[in-house]
């Protein structure tokens, strides 16, 4: 079962993969740097008009 601070980093992450293109093969960099973002410094976090609006299914 995932945690709700789970599925907010893995949307996050998808967010960031979408704005990037779609690159294939770096799926760990972006969770890497959603995870930074929602639980690390918050100066890494995103700006209000940059909120994740998508949903990974």
């Amino acid at each position: 079962m995932t945690t709700d601070r789970d599925q907010e980093i893995r949307n996050r992450a998808y967010y960031l993969w979408e704005k990037a293109g779609r690159p294939a093969g770096h799926e760990h960099d972006f969770w890497a740097q959603a995870a930074r973002e929602i639980e690390g410094d918050p100066a890494d976090r995103p700006a209000a008009d940059d909120e994740n609006r998508f949903i990974a299914r």
